[in-house]
């Protein structure tokens, strides 16, 4: 089975080096550029995977996490964050992120994270 992954950052280049390293790794990879979209993408399909920006316009990462514990059984979530701001990891964390990233992220880390945490990917 191939995962299904959610990527979410305002920032078009991310979004694209990320999803074209991801789907080279055999992901189905949707990518959308704010929660409003990652929102309307859940409602319109399951993830098992949601990789989103901490820091974005209107709302952020820890608005989608929040957002995302409404939703029967949800998916996982990382966070990418180009800032340092323990604070705001610390918070994702505590919403259900099961790992935080620093930007600019490492393509092969990230798959490693998410071969340990979806193993049937």
């Amino acid at each position: 089975m191939t995962a299904k992954i959610l990527l979410v950052d305002d920032e078009p280049m991310v979004r694209e080096e990320l999803m074209e390293a991801l789907e080279f790794e055999g992901f189905d990879v949707s990518a959308v550029g704010s929660v409003a979209e990652a929102l309307d993408a859940c409602r319109d399909s399951k993830y098992d995977l949601i990789i989103t920006d901490l820091k974005m316009p209107k709302a952020g990462g820890l608005d989608l996490l929040r957002a995302l514990q409404e939703i029967e059984a949800p998916p996982i979530a990382f966070v990418l964050s180009g800032h340092g701001a323990e604070s705001n990891r610390v918070e994702a964390t505590r919403l259900g992120a099961l790992d935080c990233f620093s930007k600019p992220v490492d393509p092969d880390d990230l798959v490693e994270k998410i071969s340990e945490h979806l193993p049937e990917a």
